[in-house]
């Protein structure tokens, strides 16, 4: 039996946020879980109770903080298993370190191994044959495809859209498409907010339930940190996961939240825009921005209103010569 602690072991950020005596329980149950693994290779499963850990000094606080840090893992309701990788610990290899077979168990795998490799050709055998039949039919199925698509092209030729960014098959008729927009696939995101930021996170040890916990505090902006939007929030996930390339390295989603990371990956606020007069952010959302498409109040247009307000042109003449304009000119590209 033998466990491989790597070198990098102190360096990791899990062993480096927890404790000593957390990391302590961690060595011990990596320890303990090679020996079982040794020992009951037919019947241990990898996974261990609180119960098991206290049996060996430890304690449910040590246990969260493995948890937190990403050392265990949480695979139940008060069940847990270590978490190995390189750089940080593996099992050794049992090679020449089994114990010897008695005479009977000797026997008993001879004619396991057996029957397992008799029933492995027969197997094989039937895969391979039934392999054979689905690639006949699928050739079969290719070539009179090929013919149709031959047949029927006579002239004229549908070019699909492809602004769309997918398509999906309309059970409602054949060979008609359904198209989702961009704003169908950010509402299919919306409907479950924590899970989208999840599955974007590029790491997923840790406690899944704390997780959760974290990102509901952070959209409520507990603790001084203010209220974010949970499709700012999801934003900041996936800014941030763009920019790792060893997720074994990031921290558990849980921790990242919890300190407040997420806060360098938030977008950055619009700047205020400027007002003068009784031209306040009200009286320009009302007068023109709400009047105007999306985006297009910006640049020369905007130069020009201002001037002309400022050299005593009435306000409301000038919103309504750029609501004109903006609206004859349409949404920018």
């Amino acid at each position: 039996m033998s466990v491989n602690f790597d070198s990098t072991f102190g360096f990791d950020p899990g062993v480096q946020d927890s404790s000593m005596a957390a990391r302590g329980l961690y060595a011990t149950m990596v320890t303990w879980c090679d020996h079982q693994i040794y020992t009951r290779p037919d019947s241990f499963d990898g996974t261990f109770d609180l119960k098991r850990v206290r049996s060996v000094g430890g304690n449910a606080r040590l246990v969260r903080e493995l948890v937190e840090n990403g050392l265990f893992e949480e695979v139940g309701e008060g069940v847990y298993r270590v978490v190995t990788r390189r750089g940080l610990a593996v099992f050794g290899s049992f090679k020449n370190q089994k114990k010897p077979l008695t005479p009977e168990e000797a026997v008993e795998l001879h004619e396991k191994k057996a029957a397992a490799g008799h029933a492995g050709g027969k197997a094989s055998g039937a895969v391979r044959r039934a392999k054979a039949e689905a690639n006949a039919k699928q050739n079969e199925a290719d070539a009179k495809q090929t013919a149709s698509t031959s047949t029927k092209q006579t002239g004229s030729t549908t070019v699909p859209n492809q602004t769309m960014p997918s398509s999906s098959p309309n059970p409602s008729g054949p060979g008609s498409k359904q198209t989702v927009s961009i704003a169908e696939v950010e509402a299919t995101a919306m409907l479950d907010p924590f899970t989208t930021a999840w599955n974007a996170y590029p790491r997923h040890t840790g406690s899944r339930r704390e997780a959760e916990a974290a990102f509901a505090a952070a959209l409520e902006g507990l603790d001084g940190i203010p209220a974010v939007s949970a499709a700012n929030l999801i934003g900041a996930v996936i800014a941030y996961a763009k920019t790792i390339d060893q997720p074994q390295y990031a921290p558990n989603m849980s921790r990242w939240l919890t300190n407040g990371a997420y806060l360098d990956w938030l977008p950055t606020p619009p700047k205020p825009r400027y007002t003068w007069g009784i031209c306040d952010e009200q009286w320009l959302q009302e007068h023109i921005l709400s009047q105007v498409p999306e985006g297009s109040f910006e640049g020369s247009i905007v130069g020009s209103f201002w001037a002309n307000v400022k050299a005593g042109g009435n306000p409301e003449a000038q919103a309504r010569h750029v609501v004109a304009e903006l609206t004859r000119k349409g949404k920018p590209s």
